[in-house]
């Protein structure tokens, strides 16, 4: 009877139960806290939070010491010190309050850290998407304290990781206000998307200038940049480049740039560019494009660039393929001159198109050497010539090596070359040139090269003959003036090297060739002799002399140069040249630098001059300095600048200053992708100019 009543009274219990359900959750998006210490008011619907208090919503995570949450309005406060992080940035505030619903907060007397940036402010708005206001603020990415330098803004915007926006902003170096500007953008992402530089100088031909730089990365493998710069007495100049480099078989750069000249009413331009693209497994393209207005472009627009002034143009595309045995080369090539003037280039020579193929060394049966076929078809223009002449040539060449001794081998080379000609001028005896229609000419040649390996390094002799037959026949051209020998020469070489780092080259040779309409003494016979060394003992010395040498000219070339430093530290060295072909001439060039240990600057000189002798060195007079550069750069705690200078003929006397703040520039030696450009401009290895 009692368990029936109890039974009874359970069941009557849980049905009441039943009666009353728990409240719904608030709307929008959870919170989760923790605290060392939790009230909750029924009342007012609050909730007290204190002592190392840590609540998180869906993106933020909010610590501070004491919080109050509504939890009917899912609003926050706090009347002490708080951070609100995100996972991307963090801010800090003296107090501050939430809006969870709308996802929006406020926060009081702030500090807060982007990137390389640190920015404190009078109020700062949290709001959806990540973005921060901050109201009254100053920012600086200077690491000292107090900071060398900062901004004031009355606004600025944050979207981390991609930019920052100031609006009413002045620049201050330590206390002193410098300038203002309107707006002030900066880009927050690790890629530097846009980079832009601007630096004014003077210049004695140009006048002064303004040139400006816009370097913008379009993903991995592609960035360019664009010029818009100003001379006062030549007008607005506009250019640009493109580099990319997807891999070693995928890369290449084009530069660009035109302005047209008040001061002569002259379009100077130039364009300039190189491509290397696999298209395939086993086929390729590659390219270069040279072009400009006249010779003198370089030294009044592209002053970095190593060739001052452009004698000549060279073109030339090609497709390559290879095949299993064998490779073919599809291309195309022009050369131009400029003219003495050297307002403008003329074309001297273009091959349009030119097929080659060349086998792999092949065997032929049980045959014991080496066998090589080669074919070629050609049409080339010739400026002096008035046809165009078209060419298809064949031919073979067999090759073995022989070991003698140790350290003795003997290399033979036996070869026939068959071509074929729409038209051949050949001179003759009596001054003038025969003609001949649909031309085939047969080239015999053999050589051979014994090697020796000696304490002195390795002599190569090498004796080289080849004959030209009558067109269609298989009979020597005797009747040529060269009496159909196109070579009959013997030379001799040693190569020495002592060390690793040291090396000495010396050749020379005869030529034993007869001709029907003059005789050639025994001193002409003998080739130049040429003798060569170079010595690196370390990383930082580098000695190299070269000497050319005619029996009967006597001294054709001499090259005389010695480097010690690096391009960043201290350095000196200096250059020697001279050539019979402007034999009254000498040149010598001296650079100079000085740096500290770290060097955190640099002083720079370098000097070109010349002096006249018609009685050799002895005789020396009128020495003329005639080209001057000097820079100076120092690397401060936020910034890179360089005061540059430039002196040669042509007009050029520039003054250029570059400044570079920490936030938004690097250190132009170090730069990523540096490697990129050099392969168009070299110069720019050793250089730290961000521009031709």
């Amino acid at each position: 009877m009692i368990r029936a009543a109890l039974l009874l009274l359970a069941l009557s219990a849980a049905a009441r139960a039943e009666d009353y359900a728990l409240p719904a959750p608030p709307p929008g998006p959870r919170l989760d806290y923790a605290a060392d210490q939790v009230e909750f008011d029924a009342d007012r619907q609050q909730v007290h939070l204190r002592g190392a208090v840590v609540l998180k919503e869906s993106t933020w995570t909010v610590k501070g010491q004491e919080l109050w949450i509504d939890t009917e309005h899912r609003r926050g406060r706090s009347e002490g010190p708080l951070l609100v992080e995100d996972g991307i940035s963090a801010v800090t505030g003296e107090s501050g309050e939430f809006d969870f619903a709308q996802h929006t907060g406020r926060l009081q007397r702030t500090s807060a850290g982007h990137a390389d940036w640190r920015i404190h402010a009078r109020e700062a708005m949290v709001g959806e998407n990540r973005r921060l206001d901050y109201l009254g603020g100053e920012f600086t990415s200077c690491g000292a304290k107090p900071p060398h330098y900062h901004f004031r803004a009355s606004r600025i915007t944050v979207k981390p990781k991609k930019y920052m926006f100031a609006r009413n902003v002045l620049f201050y170096l330590g206390e002193v206000p410098v300038f203002y500007l309107p707006f002030l953008y900066k880009t927050l992402s690790p890629r530097h998307y846009l980079r832009w530089k601007s630096q004014p100088g003077f210049d004695r031909r140009n006048g002064p200038f303004l040139k400006n730089t816009l370097t913008t990365d379009h993903g991995d493998t592609m960035y360019s940049k664009l010029y818009a710069d100003y001379y006062l007495k030549q007008g607005a100049g506009f250019g640009g480049e493109l580099h990319r480099r997807g891999g070693e078989d995928a890369r290449g750069a084009l530069f660009g740039y035109t302005i047209k000249e008040t001061s002569t009413g002259d379009r100077r331009w130039a364009l300039l560019g190189q491509q290397y693209q696999a298209l395939f497994s086993s086929t390729s393209f590659q390219g270069r494009l040279q072009v400009q207005s006249d010779s003198d472009f370089n030294n009044n627009y592209a002053r970095s660039n190593s060739l001052r002034v452009t004698p000549e143009l060279v073109n030339g595309a090609a497709f390559t393929h290879r095949f299993s045995q064998a490779t073919a080369r599809l291309s195309y090539s022009r050369l131009d001159t400029a003219t003495e003037d050297r307002r403008k280039f003329l074309k001297t020579k273009e091959s349009y198109p030119r097929l080659d193929i060349i086998s792999q060394p092949l065997r032929f049966g049980r045959l014991p050497w080496l066998n090589t076929l080669n074919g070629f078809a050609d049409n080339t223009f010739l400026r002096d010539r008035s046809f165009i002449e078209k060419t298809v040539g064949a031919g073979w060449e067999g090759t073995r090596t022989f070991v003698l001794l140790r350290g003795v081998s003997l290399t033979p080379k036996v070869a026939y070359q068959e071509t074929y000609y729409n038209r051949l001028e050949q001179a003759s005896v009596a001054g003038s040139t025969n003609a001949v229609l649909d031309a085939v000419i047969g080239r015999p040649s053999a050589a051979g090269t014994l090697r020796f390996d000696t304490p002195v390094g390795g002599i190569d002799m090498t004796q080289s003959y080849r004959e030209r037959l009558q067109p269609g026949h298989f009979r020597q051209d005797r009747g040529a003036i060269d009496k159909g020998v196109e070579e009959n020469l013997f030379t001799l070489s040693d190569v020495f090297i002592p060390a690793p780092r040291m090396y000495a080259r010396l050749s020379s040779g005869y030529d034993f060739r007869t001709f029907r309409d003059r005789i050639i003494g025994f001193r002409r016979r003998v080739q130049p002799i040429i003798a060569d060394a170079s010595w690196a003992p370390t990383s930082t010395l580098n000695l190299t002399v070269r000497d050319e040498y005619a029996l009967d000219e006597g001294n054709r070339a001499a090259i005389l140069d010695a480097r010690w430093g690096d391009d960043e530290g201290a350095t000196v060295g200096g250059g020697f040249s001279w050539n019979a072909a402007d034999s009254r001439k000498y040149v010598a060039s001296f650079d100079f630098a000085v740096a500290p240990s770290s060097p955190t600057w640099r002083l720079a000189f370098g000097i070109r001059g010349q002096a006249e002798s018609s009685r050799g060195v002895g005789g020396l007079h009128g020495l003329r300095v005639f080209e001057k550069e000097f820079s100076w750069t120092k690397r401060w705690h936020d910034f890179y600048t360089k005061i540059a200078g430039r002196f040669r003929p042509g007009g050029v006397g520039e003054a250029s200053v570059r400044v570079d703040f920490k936030f938004g520039t690097f250190d132009p030696k170090q730069a990523p992708r540096r490697d990129w450009e050099t392969e168009l401009f070299p110069e720019r290895a050793t250089q730290d100019d961000l521009r031709p």
